[in-house]
Parts: structure tokens; C-alpha cells; sequence
């Protein structure tokens, strides 16, 4: 599995077990069957051509690791206590950790010289437990053929320091920062209307991607929003050259999928179907129609997933979306039903009419399969959409045309930019029903 993956699965909890700590609870990982054996799997191809005679597991995570470790590899388990928790003759190491001082034992007689030893524990950060455990078992005898953990956190000296000592050491995932308040978000943006001005980002690069499904609709723009990792794309294309049914869309998601990204923000120009949607306003909808034809609507090709959709947009991202756009004195609807046609022309007066029948508040090209895919691949997703017109419908109105399409969302541009800018700090929830509901 990826590291975004095991990422999700790890608790983050501040100030624990003193002012200052940010605490990576593991727990959360165990809980879940199917993380605990892909944990358990990743771990043992590491060292699945080694002739292991003993995995040492340290006080106390690491024993359900390497206890269940030890039983793929057909080896044995030993186990590194804390001062006074062994019965038997010890040996003893102390050290410095994040904490504090501590001293761990091992039983004497636990591993026997010349036996292959590996090492797993849960986390590696300052190294003093781990430096430790090495120490106990050269007392032993034993030779040291690997070391693993699930956590690594690069930004503290104890992977530097176990590597300068000549020790390999695998993990699953890495932190390379503490970062308490937004360290595991990454936010895509999807869009246009000046969206990807490069002024609005601090350190920013260009990167040209290639996945699986082809090309992305542009080069990827990466760089930060008040400190927060972004990136944006633009749908069709940075000169808005391709057309609505050519849209790469898998290759949209997937990219941004494949960078990280936790959260998409999607803007879309839309046509209002309701009198109280005017044209200026924004719209986060909670619910979408399918109408289009001709599109790949799933990223599951070789097997049939029926993908939950009831509420297909983010309801956190809705809420954050909502209470920026009040305090920014927008005006806007907390929510509506979107339908998406195929495009690229605009609706006859007779379809605008019955798409209103069926319930639909606004009217765009872009929005499916966007929000499925991300569905499938559980990133939270949510749509600001901005009302350009009344499409086909509203009598004594001009029907839509592209030139009107164009000159609302110039005026509203600078709107756009302000409220994604005050959305993006806000953004910090990790823990969603967006990702529990993929697949």
C-alpha cells in the first residue's frame, strides 16, 4: 500500500504524552483488518529472503508486529520490556528518547549467539529504544540482519543515526515534519478562471505527469496556500482547448491521487435552474444528475464495484466552504442538485424546462464523472459552482450563450480566488465518510 493509505489509518493526537508531542497512534492501523495485513505483508517482503531466526519485538506495539511477523517469516519471537517487567536474568540498555530517560531488558538467554535477528517496532523517531535494542542484542550475540517499522519520522536523528551504523531500515511510511495542524492534507484544485495564477502560490513548480489513463488535461501546478501543500489543474487545458467529452477525467483524479492530494476543490461555471439561484451566485451542491453519454464514469474496468453515491459530495468541505463564503459576505446556496450534461452545446428551452422537473437546481459539463471517480479513490471532493445564467428556461431572459458564460465568470473571478484562499487553512479534516465509503 501507499503511504497515503497508511496515512489515513494513523491517528494524529497533539500534545501527547506532554506539551509539544504529536503522538502517531497506531492503534487505528490495528483496528482495521484489511490495514493490519497489508501493514503485516509489506513488512515481511522486506525480509522475506532472509533465514530469520528471531524477530525482536520492543515494548509494547511492536510485539503484535513482530509476533505476527514471526509466524510468516517461521520465526521465533523474542520481546524488549521496559526496566522490571521480565522475570528471569536480564540484560539491560538505557537511553535518552523523546520522553525522557527509560532503560528496556531483555531476557538473558532470549536470543543465542549467532542467530539472525530482526528488529520491528511501531515507530522510530529519536532512536533511543531502538539504539537500545541493538545494544541488547550485540550483548547477546545475535547479528543484526534488518530492521522495520511502520512509522519513520525523518525529521528526528534516529533513522540517520541506526543508517551511520551501517543498519538498513525499512518503513512503511514517513513524516518529514510535525506539522500538527494540517500535516497530512494536500488539496487539489480543479479549474480555471486564473486559478492556477502562479502569484498565488508560495514556492511553486510545474510538473508534466503521465498516468495510467494518459495525460492530464495540463502540466500540474504545485506550490503552497498558506503554508498548505496545493495543487492545480486545469480541466480543459491551460488555453481551455478541450472539449467537455474530452476531458481526461480519470487522468485528472488519478494525477492528483498520485501527488497526494487528500481534498479536491472543483470550481464550474453552471447554468441556474431556479429563480432564487441568480447569476453571480455561488452554489455548493450536495447532490448531482448524470446525464452525459459518452464518458468513462468508473476507474473499475475488469470487475464490477457498485460504488455507494447517496451523498456524493463532501459535507465537511461544504461546511468550511459555507462559512467562508458567509464571513466573506458572498452570496450563495448552501447546497442544490447539479446536473451535468454532455456538451458541448447548451440545453434547448424544452430540456432546460424538463431538467428543472427533475429536481435540478443548476446545470454544468464538467461535475460527472469528477465526483465519482474521486469517490472511488476516497478523496473528499466538493464543487463551487458559479451561476452564470438562467440557461434555456427563464422567459424574458437571453438564453445562455458562451460570450455571457465568459463575461460572469470575469466578473466573478476575484470572488473565486478570495473565498478558495480563505478555504484552504480551514481545511483540516483527515478522518471522513468520503474515504470510509471507497472502494
Amino acid at each position: 500500500m501507499d503511504k497515503n493509505y497508511y496515512d489515513e489509518k494513523i491517528r494524529k493526537i497533539p500534545d501527547f504524552p506532554k506539551q509539544g508531542i504529536l503522538f502517531y497512534d497506531i492503534t487505528t492501523l490495528f483496528e482495521d483488518s484489511q490495514a493490519f495485513q497489508s501493514c503485516i505483508n509489506d513488512l515481511y517482503e522486506y525480509f522475506k529472503f532472509e533465514k530469520i531466526d528471531k524477530v525482536v519485538g520492543i515494548d509494547a506495539r511492536g510485539f503484535l508486529l513482530a509476533s505476527t511477523l514471526a509466524y510468516k517469516l517461521n520465526a521465533g519471537v523474542s520481546v524488549v520490556r521496559k526496566k522490571g517487567k521480565l522475570p528471569f536474568k536480564t540484560m539491560s540498555a538505557s537511553y535518552e528518547k523523546e520522553y525522557g530517560p527509560d532503560t528496556i531488558e531483555m531476557h538473558a538467554d532470549s536470543i543465542k549467539p549467532g542467530e539472525k535477528v530482526i528488529i520491528i517496532d511501531d515507530l522510530l523517531a529519536t532512536g533511543g529504544t531502538m539504539l537500545g535494542t541493538v545494544d541488547l542484542i550485540k550483548q547477546s550475540g545475535g547479528e543484526i540482519v534488518g530492521i522495520g517499522c511502520v512509522i519513520a519520522l525523518t525529521f528526528l536523528p534516529g533513522l540517520k543515526k541506526l543508517e551511520d551504523l551501517g543498519y538498513k531500515v525499512n518503513y512503511l511510511i514517513s513524516y518529514d515534519n510535525e506539522n500538527t495542524r494540517n500535516d497530512a492534507i494536500k488539496i487539489g484544485i480543479i479549474g480555471g478562471s486564473g486559478l492556477d495564477d502562479p502569484k498565488l502560490l508560495d514556492a511553486y513548480e510545474e510538473m508534466e505527469v503521465e498516468t495510467p489513463y494518459g495525460k492530464p488535461s495540463s502540466p500540474l501546478t504545485l506550490g503552497k496556500i498558506h503554508g498548505v501543500d496545493v495543487v492545480f489543474l486545469s480541466r480543459h487545458g491551460k488555453n481551455h482547448s478541450i472539449m467537455p467529452t474530452q476531458v481526461p477525467f480519470r487522468a485528472n483524479i488519478w494525477a492528483l491521487q498520485e501527488q497526494g492530494c487528500t481534498h479536491i476543490i472543483a470550481t464550474t461555471a453552471c447554468g441556474s435552474l431556479r429563480e432564487y439561484v441568480k447569476p453571480g451566485d455561488f452554489i455548493f451542491p450536495d447532490q448531482f444528475i448524470d446525464n452525459t453519454k459518452q464518458r468513462a464514469l468508473t476507474f473499475f474496468e475488469d470487475n464490477v464495484v457498485h460504488m455507494p453515491m447517496s451523498k456524493p459530495f463532501c459535507e465537511n468541505l461544504r461546511n468550511v466552504f459555507m462559512a467562508s463564503a458567509k464571513k466573506l459576505g458572498l452570496s450563495f446556496n448552501e447546497k442544490g442538485t447539479i446536473i451535468t450534461i454532455e456538451g458541448p452545446r447548451f440545453s434547448t428551452k424544452a430540456e432546460s424546462s424538463m431538467f428543472r422537473m427533475w429536481g435540478a437546481d443548476m446545470i454544468n459539463m464538467s461535475t460527472v464523472p469528477e465526483v465519482i471517480l474521486a469517490r472511488e479513490l476516497g478523496i473528499c471532493y466538493q464543487a463551487i459552482a458559479m451561476a452564470t445564467d438562467y440557461d434555456s428556461w427563464k422567459e424574458n431572459e437571453d438564453p445562455v450563450t458562451w460570450d455571457m458564460v465568459l463575461k460572469r465568470m470575469a466578473q466573478n473571478s476575484e470572488n473565486v480566488k478570495k473565498l478558495i484562499l480563505d478555504i484552504i487553512p480551514k481545511i483540516k479534516h483527515t478522518d471522513c465518510d468520503c474515504r470510509k465509503s471507497a472502494i
